[in-house]
């Protein structure tokens, strides 16, 4: 009988020497004034939440933000993160006018799901604002928004169980980055309509 289990993602080892890096580092990234990051804390923070994801520790400031006080991960952060890891059994971006589907699979036991979401969706969740990313580029923020609802039911072990930024509220750049100090909570953060099509 197959098993469906979930393989649990083996993350990289936090040892003295690495926190010892992370520690260093963490003060010149927050001097440095190049991320966004309040204080040297909340770099070291972002460093060891991406060094755990395995990111390296700068590759981690361009996934990875603090929003409403909390790390969260940008749409395109968790798609890299699917993308390389060894647990993507593929992945499909299916777009047309006014909606995104997108469909992922494990690897390691076969689990997939498929979610379309339309702009009536994202209308009705609040997310719709005027000068927004889904005033100016509705499909991009379609499909960042439709891939991390995938990804949350599909590889949650592979992004770590991170809310995502744009689950904050946080406005997206059309490829898929945080622009920074944007976010507010929007209404709702679920989506309302069933997936189009699902298998176990």
């Amino acid at each position: 009988m197959e098993s469906t289990a979930l393989t649990i993602v083996n993350r990289p080892q936090l040892t003295p020497d690495v926190w010892q890096m992370i520690t260093d580092i963490a003060p010149t990234m927050h001097l440095a004034r190049c991320f966004g990051v309040a204080s040297k804390e909340q770099a070291a923070a972002i460093m060891l939440k991406g060094y755990e994801l395995g990111l390296s520790l700068s590759g981690s400031f361009e996934y990875i933000h603090i929003v409403e006080g909390k790390p969260s991960l940008a749409p395109r952060g968790a798609l890299a993160l699917i993308l390389g890891s060894p647990l993507n059994g593929g992945v499909k971006i299916t777009e047309e006018p006014g909606k995104c589907t997108v469909w992922m699979k494990r690897a390691d036991n076969g689990f997939e799901h498929t979610l379309t979401w339309t702009m009536e969706d994202a209308k009705r969740a609040g997310v719709v604002k005027p000068n927004s990313g889904w005033d100016k580029y509705p499909a991009n923020m379609l499909r960042w928004r439709t891939i991390g609802f995938v990804a949350d039911v599909v590889f949650p072990d592979v992004t770590g169980g991170m809310k995502r930024a744009d689950e904050y509220g946080a406005d997206l750049t059309p490829e898929g980055d945080v622009i920074e100090g944007s976010w507010r909570v929007p209404p709702s953060q679920t989506p309302e309509t069933e997936p189009a099509a699902e298998a176990a």
